[in-house]
């Protein structure tokens, strides 16, 4: 490792030091010369504690600039002077190493003035808080989301964003909530996502939040469009047979001189027809209570009686209550629940009404001798129960997969439409979702994650 000229160096004073020493014991046999033998002696000791700083000041340069190793700190100019002492090879590791953790260093400044500056300029607001509640980090879209100052702890939000403090508090990774909280001149909808991640053996929250007003009115305006087109339709196919009969009624009691005929000119056949004419606007009439009652039955659900309760319970009741309509189909109806005592905390009786739903939707989707139904309930990454429901029936075409969960959108002659907005509604007042996932004639996959 060192140079043969740190070691002819070191040699060489030693020699010195034996040779001064050698020189030293002739003048000891001789008693009148102290003086002498004194300096010798002097001169000895000098040359040791020479060579030993020697040695020692190369140590410690040595040892500083491992410690600059130790501390990543590339900015620390190594002292050449003991180049020279350090053989060829080890040289340029050395020198090599130096380069390569300055090299390092300097990426890390940019790469963290660039996450710095993506961060500070992300249209998202970004907060890290440790588990004290202490934030490390707070971007500008975050102080100006929240309309604060700079703030170093999360209790700030407790009495300025109460939502938005429990939200943090009481929720854990994974978590994804629409909350309300004070703008500056109005309230605004936040969307909250929460996650976890440890950096030195430290856990941190990981808050990840936009406001999605304009988003939200968008999608109103989209849904309220989509309602309207339901409503004109379901309202005209009842309202226009209704019209037609009357005026068809109408024409029956009027004369060819646009008169009204008497009463002795009312025969049995009009009055069989006007008989007929008025059972079919009751049917109609009924007809439109009900659609009015399914509307009122969706915007009426609120409250959820919560419960705790196993799935492969809900499932095997489930497959009991739907026995007969599959046999009819001769479908085959397969459960799996991992772990096999996976527990849910929802209110039940929605839960099973809505499988009920989805059950018939699947069993009327299934026109094919090896008809195939699945329900499978287990939890992801993220530590959510999720619910399945899959068949193989026709499946439902692209064209119209963004109307399925429009109230009273239905494909069926005999559909009431409300089966899948009244599930979509469940799941919300359970802080959860239903999606869906169709491949036409081949697969259909309803997800409800709670």
């Amino acid at each position: 490792m060192l140079s043969k000229k740190f070691y002819i160096n070191v040699v060489v004073r030693i020699l010195l030091i034996i040779s001064t020493s050698i020189a030293t014991i002739p003048f000891i046999i001789k008693d009148e010369k102290l003086f002498t033998i004194s300096s010798l002696i002097i001169l000895v000791i000098i040359q040791i504690l020479l060579l030993l700083k020697y040695i020692n000041r190369f140590n410690r340069e040595v040892s500083t600039f491992f410690s600059a190793l130790k501390t990543n700190d590339a900015s620390f100019a190594f002292n050449d002077r003991i180049f020279p002492h350090i053989s060829e090879n080890v040289r340029n590791d050395i020198a090599t190493v130096r380069d390569q953790l300055f090299n390092i260093t300097e990426l890390k400044e940019i790469q963290h003035s660039y996450f710095k500056s993506v961060i500070e300029n992300a249209q998202t607001g970004i907060i890290t808080i440790n588990e004290s509640g202490k934030i490390d980090l707070i971007n500008n879209c975050a102080t100006q989301l929240l309309n604060i100052k700079k703030v170093t702890n999360i209790k700030a939000f407790e009495i300025s964003h109460p939502n938005f403090y429990q939200t943090i508090l009481k929720n854990s990774a994974g978590t994804e909530k629409l909350i309300m909280i004070k703008g500056k001149s109005k309230a605004i909808s936040l969307s909250v996502r929460i996650s976890e991640f440890k950096q030195k053996k430290e856990k941190y929250k990981l808050v990840l939040f936009q406001n999605i007003q304009s988003e939200l009115a968008e999608k109103e305006l989209e849904s309220w469009h989509k309602l309207i087109r339901v409503l004109t339709h379901e309202i005209n196919n009842t309202v226009s047979p209704i019209t037609s009969l009357a005026n068809s009624i109408e024409k029956l009691y009027k004369t060819t001189s646009d008169g009204t005929i008497s009463k002795d000119e009312i025969s049995e056949s009009i009055i069989k027809k006007t008989h007929e004419g008025i059972g079919i606007i009751s049917q109609r009439g009924e007809g439109l209570m009900e659609f009015v009652n399914n509307y009122r039955n969706i915007s009426s659900l609120k409250k959820m009686d919560f419960e705790r309760f196993k799935v492969a319970e809900l499932f095997y009741n489930l497959e009991l209550l739907m026995k007969k309509n599959l046999s009819e189909k001769n479908i085959k109806l397969s459960i799996e629940v991992k772990p096999i005592d996976l527990e849910l905390n929802a209110d039940k009786k929605y839960i099973e009404q809505t499988f009920i739903n989805l059950l018939k939707n699947s069993i009327d989707a299934i026109h094919k001798a090896s008809g195939k139904i699945s329900l499978k309930a287990f939890k992801n990454k993220e530590d959510k129960v999720i619910l399945e429901i899959t068949d193989n029936g026709i499946g439902i075409p692209d064209k119209i997969i963004d109307q399925i969960f429009v109230p009273f959108f239905t494909t069926k002659e005999q559909g009431s439409g409300i089966g899948l907005s009244l599930a979509q509604q469940i799941m919300r007042l359970h802080g959860g979702n239903i999606t869906m996932q169709s491949i036409p004639e081949k697969e259909t996959t309803f997800t409800l994650t709670y």
